[in-house]
C-alpha cells in the first residue's frame, strides 16, 4: 500500500510540475524570441520599435496577494512619436519616465522604445471607461485591447527560471517520497534534500509573487 501511495504521488507531482513547467517554458521563450513587426501592422505578440517624444503617466495598477498583502505596482505611460504617428500605452518601470523625460514629458535626446505587445484583457482595471474617455477626450487614438510591455525581456527570463525551479522542486519532492518510502528522509542526505526544497519553494514564491 505505501508503494502504490508513493507511486500515485509521484504520478501527480510529475503531472502537475509537467503542465506549469511547460507553460512557463512556452511563455519564457515566446517573450525572449517574439518576432520584431511594423508598428503599423503590429499585433499581440510582436516586438515594436519607434522613438518616444513625449510621455506621460496615465495610471498606476496595485497589486495585492489574497486582496490585501501589497507586492507590486506596474506603470503605464502614454507615449507619442515626434510625428504622432506612433501612440502606445507603454508598461514600464517606475523610474523610467523620470530618467528618459523632463518635468514636462518631453524626451531627454532620443528616446528609443523596443517593447511586446499584449493583449490588455488579463490586466484588470488597465482600460477603464474613465480612462477611454480621457483618451477620447485628449485626442489619442490607440489600440485599447493592446498595451507595449518595455520589459518584455525580464518577463521572458522570470518565466524560464519559474520553470527550471519548479522542475528541480518536483525532482526534490519525487527525492522526498521515494526515501520516506525507504525509511532514509531522517538521514543527512535526507534533511539536505528537504532543505533545498524549502530554499527552492522560497525561491519560486518570490518569483510568482512578482509576476501577481
Amino acid at each position: 500500500m505505501r508503494a502504490r501511495n508513493s507511486r500515485l504521488s509521484i504520478i501527480i507531482v510529475s503531472v502537475c510540475a509537467a503542465i506549469v513547467l511547460v507553460m512557463s517554458i512556452i511563455g519564457g521563450i515566446h517573450d525572449l524570441t517574439a518576432p520584431t513587426a511594423p508598428v503599423e501592422t503590429a499585433g499581440d505578440g510582436e516586438v515594436i520599435e519607434y522613438d518616444a517624444y513625449y510621455a506621460l503617466e496615465v495610471w498606476v495598477i496595485s497589486h495585492k496577494l489574497f486582496g490585501f498583502i501589497p507586492t507590486r505596482q506596474e506603470h503605464f505611460y502614454l507615449t507619442v512619436s515626434e510625428d504622432g504617428a506612433n501612440e502606445y500605452v507603454v508598461l514600464a518601470s517606475e523610474k523610467w519616465i523620470e530618467d528618459n523625460f523632463d518635468s514636462d514629458g518631453f524626451a531627454r535626446g532620443d528616446v528609443h522604445i523596443t517593447a511586446l505587445l499584449r493583449r490588455t484583457a488579463p490586466k484588470s482595471g488597465l482600460y477603464t471607461s474613465e480612462i477611454n474617455d480621457w483618451l477620447s477626450d485628449s485626442g489619442v487614438s490607440i489600440n485599447e485591447y493592446l498595451y507595449a510591455d518595455a520589459g518584455y525581456k525580464t518577463a521572458g527570463v522570470f518565466k524560464i527560471t519559474t520553470g527550471a525551479l519548479i522542475l528541480i522542486i518536483a525532482a526534490l519532492i519525487i527525492t522526498i517520497v521515494r526515501l520516506h518510502a525507504l525509511q532514509m528522509l531522517n538521514s543527512t542526505g535526507g534533511k539536505a534534500v528537504v532543505a533545498g526544497l524549502v530554499v527552492s519553494f522560497l525561491s519560486l514564491v518570490v518569483i510568482m509573487v512578482w509576476f501577481i
